[in-house]
């Protein structure tokens, strides 16, 4: 940050110590439970990116994060997974789907008390 901005790192030495300070006083499961909760920011803006290049995405949990460790050899990397994204490209021609209307919850029934 600080060679991009140009600036020198007295600037942010103060606010480099403390963040790393925090981090310090963590278990690695906290620095995990930070990490799975900062992704679903990505969670929440890849589908629209997505949706901008025209294909389909669906974020999901409840799938198996062992054997897509396993898979992927997150071990080895030092990684877990929290959620994935499914993405394809729409097939009009083979996708009945696609045609169909959507079906949402009218809007007064969410906002009930």
């Amino acid at each position: 940050m600080n060679n991009q901005r140009n600036m020198p790192d007295s600037i942010t030495d103060v606010y480099r110590k403390m963040i790393l300070s925090l981090f310090e006083k963590q278990t690695s499961d906290e620095h995990f439970n930070y990490a799975a909760k900062q992704s679903y920011i990505d969670l929440g803006i890849a589908p629209i990116a997505a949706a901008n290049e025209q294909v389909d995405s669906t974020p999901m949990e409840g799938f198996n994060a062992v054997a897509l460790g396993q898979l992927l050899e997150l071990k080895k990397k030092g990684l877990k997974s929290t959620a994935i994204l499914a993405l394809r490209y729409s097939d009009e021609k083979t996708d009945w789907l696609v045609k169909l209307k959507k079906v949402r919850q009218p809007l007064a029934i969410l906002l009930l008390p």
